[in-house]
């Protein structure tokens, strides 16, 4: 199913410079469209694409020159991002950040050098100590936070002193195109993710089932305190002889989905909607996925109805429900297929992107308030306004 084209959009639409990273991607952005439009890959370049974007990101940093481009190398890549993004500003109708580092970066510049154009924000991890406490300085720089974490949008209001108003929760993504059921042979216990992953406890709940366990991680980051810590799983030891860990491509990624009996997502106590992606991709695909409950994954998952819940870093109740769902495939697949229908209506990719429009358009065609201090409640001292 192609995409709706709003041609109207396009024609008067606004001038948007979407800033973010790359992440570890490495493939070009042209063969980046040949994999999508293959289906090899998920449609990550369809948010730009629709919104008809210019991209800033650590690529179009390395191709600068002169003076410029001597003072970026010495600069982290966000930051020159964001020192990037206020030079050009000027040219673009709406400035978005992905990222919680970028749009602080672009807050910081934004409400500083009272830049007028409207910065809209795509954050999920406010609550972040390095992310919270400059925003309560610099929040006058975003315009509108788009959010899909209701926890996390309560924490910019309360915590934070943003708005109501400016603060929008939108439901999170999948790409129903490339996630979605295929007839498979059920034969694993899968798992996977990079955010807040309890793995330990994960590895105690499945050690001795007779049952292959795939988990499609690598690199994973937890706040420590007020310390983000990154460690490699696969260098942990103790893992459970029918345990494989490894990295995966996305086909392979949605292959282990396919195969998958269960999908578990074994989660620290945290206040963000950490594994939401998994939780997303493993519903689209029509599997059963438990989960660790959590005080930030509250907005997907209706306990016994779409996913189920365990009390976190608590092997033995996982264990009994993963084995609930090996000795009744047909319960399984019932919640699979009642998942599937959940995220079809609420988490379609295209309405995430629409709803994204919407705030660009709004935003677009109001004044920006610009100043650098401010009160609590978003009272403004010395505010700007074009």
């Amino acid at each position: 199913m192609m995409v709706r084209t709003d041609e109207a959009f396009r024609v008067g639409a606004p001038r948007i410079l979407l800033v973010k990273t790359r992440g570890r991607s490495t493939v070009e952005r042209a063969d980046r469209q040949r994999l999508e439009s293959s289906g090899a890959e998920p449609r990550s370049l369809l948010f730009e694409e629709t919104l008809n974007c210019d991209v800033l990101d650590e690529n179009t940093i390395q191709h600068t020159e002169g003076l410029r481009a001597h003072i970026y190398k010495r600069l982290p890549a966000f930051a020159a991002q964001a020192f990037e993004a206020a030079r050009l500003s000027g040219s673009y109708d709406v400035i978005i950040t992905w990222s919680e580092r970028h749009s602080v970066a672009v807050a910081a510049l934004f409400a500083v050098l009272r830049i007028r154009t409207p910065h809209l924000a795509m954050m999920f991890w406010l609550s972040k100590p390095a992310v919270r406490w400059p925003l309560r300085v610099v929040r006058t720089g975003i315009d509108r936070i788009v959010t899909w974490s209701s926890i996390q949008r309560t924490v910019a209001i309360e915590q934070i002193g943003f708005r109501p108003d400016d603060v929008v929760l939108v439901r999170h993504p999948v790409d129903l195109e490339f996630f979605k059921p295929v007839d498979s042979e059920r034969e694993i216990i899968f798992s996977a993710g990079s955010t807040q992953r309890d793995f330990p406890t994960f590895a105690d709940a499945v050690r001795g089932l007779d049952a292959p366990v795939h988990i499609a991680a690598s690199l994973v980051v937890a706040l420590d305190g007020y310390k983000i810590i990154t460690r490699d799983v696969r260098d942990e030891p103790g893992w459970p002889e029918n345990c494989q860990v490894r990295p995966l491509t996305s086909v392979e990624l949605r292959d282990a989905y396919a195969a998958a009996k269960v999908v578990v997502v074994p989660l620290l106590p945290t206040d963000i909607d950490a594994g939401v992606n998994v939780i997303l991709e493993g519903m689209a695909m029509g599997r059963p996925v438990i989960v660790s409950e959590t005080q930030g994954q509250v907005d997907v998952i209706r306990d016994g109805d779409t996913g189920v819940f365990v009390p976190t870093k608590d092997s033995p109740a996982l264990r009994s429900r993963i084995e609930s769902f090996l000795a009744d495939p047909e319960a399984a697949e019932e919640m699979g297929r009642r998942g599937r229908a959940y995220v079809e209506q609420n988490h379609r990719l295209e309405d995430f992107i629409d709803n994204v429009r919407s705030n660009v358009l709004e935003l677009s065609a109001r004044p920006s308030r610009r100043s650098f201090w401010s009160r609590r409640g978003g009272v403004t001292l010395g505010s700007v306004r074009n």
